[in-house]
């Protein structure tokens, strides 16, 4: 590995063209040993008032940011708004639409994250009876349009929602209208953390599949097994998707391009987000934009405005999962620990995942949002891989974690052993006892 050139730059350091080094750094200076890895999860649920199936508006969304006070949480405050709940365990944060977001801190083990998501997801429950609330582990929204949408009250939404109306059919529904389950993993080396993010985004259209869990829109079966995936592939193709730098060899540096190359939509100055968008970062650091030249802290905000099946930041983020119950978040979370984590897993990992150019994982990523694991694209038979891949991270789970294989016993379940999705069993639901009601889907996907 590299040698540094210097401490880790401050946020607020002047950055231009001639600086480009810093940027590969940040990735390298994320390097850990692997007696430190970690995992975290990240579950985002949506709201509902049960009795009218309306979405809870920001005033209800405030208040339940702000019941975490009972579990000893401090409060991000902004414009009078509560919009974040600090705890020693996680936090709680909102999303544009409402949704209600969950990420837990790095622990060295699975059951470390059922005790904090079990403690998160107790709590809301508590507060949904006395509100008369459900929050459902869905992909997308169920039951109301995008015209009946209510935005939350956030400063960095206010640039966003601009520009993701732009590029792509679907920006708002992916903003307001989706929710998924994200696992944060540590790397050891640059070559360790090519391999985890050329692995999580080539064999993300498959984990897709294995978790696709929404297949309603406006009370209707949308002609979808996850209508997450469909509002995402018509959202930002410069930002989301299979990552360009892992279609190819991957290398750090060639990250760096990609994201120079990536618009902007935001920077932060003294608490304001100052608009933009549509800057490629690369113009910035040249000339700047709206009045504001380039630091370094812009750079790091950057890299969360990127949306890719894994995100790259000082680690890297699985985004594939439909949003689901407990279960499911400790299921995806022990999938990728087993996959990732183990080196001969990860080996074979690289050796299993698709081999696609970016239009043929477009390809993938539509066929499978319609068809779940039953997608088959160009010889990739996709539930034959789910399922060679779920195998894969029980092996490695049996090598670092033996007592964690347990946790993946929903994908033995319904993969390995029947084939299916959850969106499989909801949708026979809808067209058998449910009678063709979409409403029944509240008991059926509701976590808290």
């Amino acid at each position: 590995m590299r040698p540094f050139t210097d401490a880790p730059p401050s946020p607020d350091r002047p950055i231009g063209p001639d600086d480009r080094e810093l940027f590969a750094e940040h990735f390298r200076r994320g390097c850990t040993s692997q007696a430190e890895w970690a995992i975290g999860p990240e579950l985002e649920l949506i709201g509902y008032h049960r009795a009218s199936l309306e979405r809870i508006e920001p005033e209800t969304v405030d208040a339940i940011v702000g019941s975490f006070e009972a579990l000893g949480a401090t409060f991000t405050i902004e414009d009078g708004h509560r919009i974040e709940a600090l705890m020693d365990w996680g936090w709680v944060t909102i999303e544009p639409g409402g949704q209600i977001e969950f990420s837990g801190a790095q622990r060295a083990t699975v059951g470390e994250t059922e005790r904090d998501a079990g403690r998160f997801l107790a709590h809301l429950h508590e507060v949904a009876e006395e509100r008369d609330l459900a929050f459902l582990g869905c992909g997308f929204d169920p039951f109301r349009t995008a015209g009946e949408q209510r935005w939350v009250s956030k400063r960095r939404y206010s640039v966003m929602r601009p520009y993701l109306s732009i590029d792509g059919r679907r920006g708002w529904d992916m903003m307001c209208r989706t929710a998924a389950i994200q696992v944060n993993l540590d790397y050891g080396s640059e070559a360790d953390l090519a391999a985890k993010f050329v692995v999580g985004n080539r064999l993300g259209p498959i984990v897709a599949a294995m978790f696709a869990n929404s297949p309603f829109e406006a009370g209707e079966l949308s002609g979808f097994k996850s209508r997450r995936i469909a509002a995402w592939i018509d959202t930002d193709s410069d930002r989301s998707g299979v990552s360009p730098s892992t279609i190819r060899e991957f290398s750090v540096d060639g990250f760096v391009d990609y994201a120079l190359a990536v618009p902007m939509i935001f920077v932060r100055r003294d608490g304001q987000y100052v608009d933009v968008a549509g800057t490629p970062f690369s113009q910035f650091l040249a000339e700047g934009a709206a009045g504001e030249s380039a630091r370094f802290g812009d750079y790091t905000d950057h890299l969360t405005t990127l949306f890719t099946e894994a995100r790259l930041k000082q680690h890297v983020e699985m985004r594939s999962a439909d949003a689901g119950g407990l279960s499911d978040l400790l299921a995806c979370e022990a999938f990728w620990k087993g996959i990732t984590y183990d080196a001969s897993s990860l080996e074979e990992a690289e050796r299993l995942a698709p081999h696609f150019d970016r239009a043929g994982f477009v390809r993938l990523q539509r066929d499978v949002s319609r068809h779940g694991l039953g997608a088959d694209v160009e010889g990739v038979r996709v539930l034959d891989m789910a399922r060679e891949a779920v195998r894969l991270a029980a092996d490695g789970l049996r090598r670092i974690a033996p007592d964690e294989v347990r946790f993946l016993e929903p994908l033995f379940d319904r993969v390995v052993e029947a084939g299916e999705c959850p969106a499989d069993r909801l949708i026979r639901e809808y067209e058998s006892s449910w009678g063709g009601d979409a409403s029944k889907a509240v008991d059926a996907l509701r976590v808290a």
